[in-house]
């Protein structure tokens, strides 16, 4: 027993090794200089932004977000609802407030409800026919996708300009934070996206191979138009997948970390796990595109060594997985096994593994938390310091429930099920 716990603590030790020197070089690392030149939002810009929502049962937030978004002081900007045969009164209210440059695009059953790239894709193939007949200048177009529920930040537009001033620059992603933070499940998600997922989206500004997201996605048109009549595929990640596409064709993309798009972070711990495995199943299914990856000669190979790492993480954190599962259950005999009754002298060694392991445990956690802090102290409504060190001692929890969400996601793509119910929107 005692051999299996030092293998298994062993190979534990290593990968959170690598997940520490992972973890310190993305934080050593400075924000990404890159093109830092302010745009004025007054300005003579050509740059058009087309806001697309898709929504599906939106009622209790979509009034919210439209009016978010036209109170950006950006004119040259429209928004369009993609209603995807909402059963609520999701088209009604934004019908009722007849806005002149808001839109809705209804698709209905049997073509509607097949998942959000599909929507977008209608969405984008009337866009396209609307340009083209207004003579408009697709490297002009941006088209913006924002869910349901997403806040711009009021500079937004402002680093959207600037990023978008490069013509070769063919797509952007935004930062993202979560606005019910004070619940305990979804400081948790602002931790991971305003902080470790913005570390890493920032250490891929340097390895050019910057990934978008589903919410606060910027694309050019005249990029889409290159990727064909479908830019977004039925991948469950069709945000990524669509960011690859867009790479794969030798477009730029970039993080817009100074800006932010707001969203609701999840209160259930069910909900949260099925959105988990949703997105590893997404992850899996995008593994078929490794050969595009290794013959593409646009990419560098930073840009390569960063994608492949990202497409390992399902098979990586299976493994990981077994290995926390099997170290738990030795560590709790381990724990039964010390002779508590002995004085601490003579338990010196044990007392020195259970450090160890209790900094393994708690440090990678504690230290993300006391960034996120450092990042968010000057905020108005930022988190304490006393909440996130309790957030840190809660991340190997937070962490756990990676586990069900990876055998989940693995169990759907092995039963090719593919077809998931959509998160619930909460009245704020």
């Amino acid at each position: 027993m005692n051999a299996l716990l030092t293998i298994m603590a062993g190979v534990s030790v290593c990968l959170i090794f690598i997940y520490f020197s992972y973890t310190s070089l993305i934080l050593l690392l400075p924000p990404f200089a890159g093109n830092k030149n302010k745009v004025s939002e007054q300005d003579d810009s050509e740059l058009e932004y087309v806001f697309l929502i898709p929504c599906l049962n939106e009622e209790v937030v979509i009034e919210k977000t439209i009016r978010s978004i036209l109170a950006l002081s950006y004119q040259k900007k429209m928004v369009i609802v993609v209603d995807d045969d909402s059963s609520d009164n999701t088209v009604a209210i934004v019908r009722q407030m007849n806005l002149p440059n808001v839109r809705v695009i209804e698709r209905k059953k049997p073509n509607a409800q097949l998942g959000k790239g599909e929507s977008l894709n209608y969405a984008y193939s009337k866009i396209t026919k609307a340009a083209r007949r207004l003579g408009k200048n697709p490297t002009n177009l941006i088209l913006t996708v924002i869910d349901g529920d997403g806040r711009p930040s009021d500079n937004l537009l402002n680093e959207a300009n600037r990023v978008f001033r490069d013509t070769a620059v063919g797509a952007a992603q935004a930062r993202i934070r979560i606005t019910n933070r004070k619940s305990i499940l979804p400081m948790m998600q602002d931790i991971e996206f305003y902080s470790t997922v913005a570390a890493i989206q920032n250490s891929r500004e340097y390895t050019e191979s910057v990934g978008l997201g589903g919410n606060g996605q910027f694309t050019r048109l005249s990029a889409l138009v290159e990727l064909g009549p479908a830019p977004w595929s039925k991948c469950l990640l069709e945000d990524f997948d669509l960011g690859l596409s867009i790479l794969l064709k030798g477009w730029k993309s970039k993080y817009i970390g100074e800006a932010i798009v707001y969203q609701q972070g999840l209160t259930s711990v069910k909900k949260f796990i099925r959105q988990r495995a949703r997105w590893v199943q997404g992850n899996i299914q995008s593994i078929k595109r490794l050969r595009e990856i290794r013959k593409s000669d646009t990419l560098s190979s930073a840009s390569k060594l960063d994608i492949y790492y990202f497409l390992a993480q399902p098979w990586i954190n299976l493994l990981g997985s077994i290995i926390m599962i099997i170290s738990w259950g030795l560590m709790l005999i381990f724990f039964q096994s010390v002779d508590w009754g002995a004085g601490f002298t003579n338990t010196l060694q044990d007392w020195g593994a259970i450090l160890i392991i209790v900094g393994l445990i708690f440090g990678p956690g504690l230290i993300w938390c006391i960034y996120h802090y450092e990042l968010g102290r000057k905020d108005k409504d930022g988190i304490s310091f006393f909440h996130c060190m309790g957030a840190g001692l809660f991340m190997p929890i937070y962490n756990l429930l990676a586990i069900p969400s990876i055998w989940l996601a693995f169990w759907r793509q092995v039963a090719r099920k593919e077809a998931w119910a959509k998160t619930e929107r909460v009245a704020e």
